[in-house]
């Protein structure tokens, strides 16, 4: 008798220990699925500004310089100063093409190949810019951090007390629609990617003032 009650007692701490056990490995992939989808947002988010620091001087010259791609001098651009050359060449990689096959403009209108796009599905939108960067949480760059962003033009107005009258384009700084009077507006949808299937997707809007 008091051998079966020890097997009953024994077979009840095992089922409390295994019990234990399964609710410690689930609070451990919950915790690791957290870290990954942190990791992925922050991510999204830092590798989202890459293109929106070079948006500036992309709009106001029109184009891309060689060094990334492009058909204009690279003297025409300062980006060489202000990114370290490791990055442009990330750049310049990730760069993709329009529908016509050339680096694509950010700020261009919706792309009509393939799958239309369509300002209001982000799921239609075609990636403009595909970046990865080494993963620092890893030793010698073993892994890769990454995100694509995609850029879709949102309308652009007048600012507010700005000229809007014929001929007003040019009138002045703040006043003239194309001396800083007038804002192109964009959405930016970044999807930010890290080892461990980390996944995460960042939304945000993007005004572009006029400069010229």
């Amino acid at each position: 008798m008091a051998l079966f009650v020890g097997l009953v007692f024994l077979v009840v701490l095992s089922l409390v220990a295994i019990t234990a056990m399964k609710g410690t490995l689930i609070e451990m992939r919950m915790g690791t699925s957290t870290a990954r989808h942190e990791q992925a947002f922050e991510t999204s988010e830092t590798l989202r500004g890459v293109p929106v620091s070079l948006f500036d001087e992309h709009v106001f010259e029109r184009g891309w310089p060689s060094v990334l791609g492009g058909t204009l001098p690279d003297a025409d651009f300062d980006y060489q100063s202000k990114f370290p050359s490791t990055l442009l060449t990330a750049v310049a990689d990730g760069l993709q093409d329009d529908c016509s096959g050339n680096p694509t403009l950010l700020y261009a209108q919706l792309q009509t190949c393939g799958t239309p796009e369509s300002l209001y599905d982000p799921s239609t939108w075609h990636p403009d810019m595909t970046l990865s960067v080494c993963d620092v949480a890893a030793s010698s760059c073993s892994t890769e951090v990454g995100a694509t962003v995609s850029i879709v033009p949102d309308g652009q107005v007048l600012a507010e007390g700005a000229g809007g009258a014929q001929s007003a384009g040019y009138r002045g700084l703040g006043v003239g629609a194309a001396g800083g009077g007038a804002n192109m507006y964009f959405e930016i949808r970044s999807v930010g990617t890290v080892p461990g299937n980390g996944i995460a997707t960042t939304h945000s809007q993007y005004r572009q003032t006029i400069r010229n």
